[in-house]
């Protein structure tokens, strides 16, 4: 039987990749062996087929809700690898241009091929074993917000909200209080205490879940539609 691996190259020709491209591949998913599981997906883009720069590979993984009906990813973060550096973060969930949303993802190293693989390797491990959840808040019996977040910084990762669903005058009090971007999605990080949260993945040891937010394992219907 053989074992799944990350980050194995899917080209139309492989001199679409240089060699230090193959190399940083190959060495990385040898490095991310270990790491496979369900529910986190790969994607490998060489410079040839990306817009990052004429000598960047981007490299970088997804967390998906398995549970959600349907599935719902959560966050793409990866390295964008130049020869001798990667930089390292949240990814575009289209352009997979490095983000600074999540500033706890920030990486930056310098170093071969090899040592590259293996600091890469090594920050994927670390980001897959931090704790995600899902905050939930309700009014009337009914779920109007829910936001996906690490749980040891609070950093968000997706959010929804129903304006329909939730408190009167909640929506326009907390735009107007700044919570909010673009044009008019508000930032569920500027409403009250949830009342409650599931644990996605990850570790809670390191989790900060705010005082009187109970855990729960069964979920209902989730409001509107997913943003960042």
């Amino acid at each position: 039987m053989i074992e799944p691996r990350w980050f194995v190259p899917d080209l139309d020709d492989p001199n679409d990749m240089t060699v230090q491209e193959h190399a940083f591949a190959a060495a990385l998913s040898g490095s991310t062996a270990r790491l496979v599981c369900p529910g986190v997906g790969d994607f490998l883009i060489p410079a040839e087929y990306g817009d990052h720069g004429d000598d960047t590979l981007v490299a970088g993984l997804s967390f998906t809700d398995l549970a959600a009906e349907p599935r719902l990813g959560l966050v793409d973060f990866g390295v964008h690898y130049r020869s001798g550096r990667i930089n390292g973060g949240r990814l575009h969930n289209q352009l997979y241009s490095l983000s600074d949303q999540t500033p706890s993802l920030s990486l930056t190293a310098t170093g071969s091929v090899d040592a590259l693989a293996e600091r890469t390797a090594e920050w994927f491990e670390a980001v897959l074993a931090r704790p995600v959840v899902l905050y939930v808040w309700l009014h009337d019996g009914y779920a109007y917000a829910a936001r996906y977040a690490f749980a040891d910084t609070s950093e968000t990762l997706a959010q929804s909200y129903s304006a329909d669903r939730a408190p009167s005058g909640q929506y326009a009090a907390v735009i107007a209080a700044g919570h909010v971007q673009g044009r008019g999605w508000l930032q569920t990080a500027g409403l009250p205490t949830p009342d409650l949260y599931l644990h996605i993945r990850g570790d809670m040891e390191s989790a900060a879940i705010p005082a009187g937010v109970h855990a729960e394992t069964r979920r209902g219907p989730l409001p509107g539609r997913w943003y960042e």
